[in-house]
């Protein structure tokens, strides 16, 4: 899913060229080099670092941090084979039976005139904060989990809400502060409700 990227082709450097948003100094020569380009963990590595408000990389910069092969570029061999291995593994994903207990996220990336989105699979019954948790690399500050919130159109999913079925949320970057705040927010209407459904048992 993140492979289908839209970008607003008003900008643009050159006839038929593609400047990306998200990678610094990256001009694909035309429309299909860039969807190209969109596939690779360069551009879905400095996508994420826009969306978390972040510095993004260029590439050489990216290959240094990463120290891996050189498949940033959609001119190199091994980028031209990373939609065929990203559509493989699509195909297995969708041919394989899902468990019972699994249930789709699909969740959607917005930046100016990007957008694009990914799908996670996650355990029913899943919160909120534990499927944030599950996005988020583990060596990431505890700020990010709490940084960004998941919507249902302009309405947000409390942090203790459970995943009980396939869902399609919206990523909105919220920060630190904010997210700090809804969360406290969250975790007092859940005591509440703890408490109203402890009386309701005294009764």
């Amino acid at each position: 899913p993140h492979r289908h990227c839209k970008v607003h082709f008003a900008a643009m450097a050159g006839r038929g060229s593609v400047k990306c948003m998200a990678c610094p100094g990256y001009v694909s020569p035309d429309r299909e080099a860039y969807r190209v380009h969109c596939s690779t963990k360069w551009h879905q590595f400095n996508s994420n670092q826009r969306m978390m408000g972040r510095e993004t990389l260029t590439e050489e910069a990216y290959l240094a941090q990463t120290a891996g092969p050189t498949e940033a570029s959609t001119g190199s061999s091994s980028a031209a084979k990373e939609p065929e291995k990203a559509a493989e593994k699509q195909e297995a994903v969708a041919a394989s039976p899902l468990n019972a207990d699994t249930v789709s996220v699909c969740v959607v990336f917005r930046h100016k005139d990007e957008k694009w989105s990914h799908i996670f699979k996650t355990a029913k019954g899943t919160t909120i904060m534990d499927f944030k948790k599950s996005m988020v690399k583990p060596s990431s500050p505890s700020d990010d989990v709490i940084a960004f919130s998941l919507k249902r159109g302009m309405v947000r999913a409390p942090h203790f809400e459970t995943i009980d079925r396939d869902e399609t949320f919206d990523f909105a970057y919220v920060g630190p502060e904010e997210g700090k705040s809804l969360l406290e927010r969250d975790e007092k209407r859940k005591r509440e409700e703890e408490q109203q459904a402890a009386d309701r048992e005294v009764e």
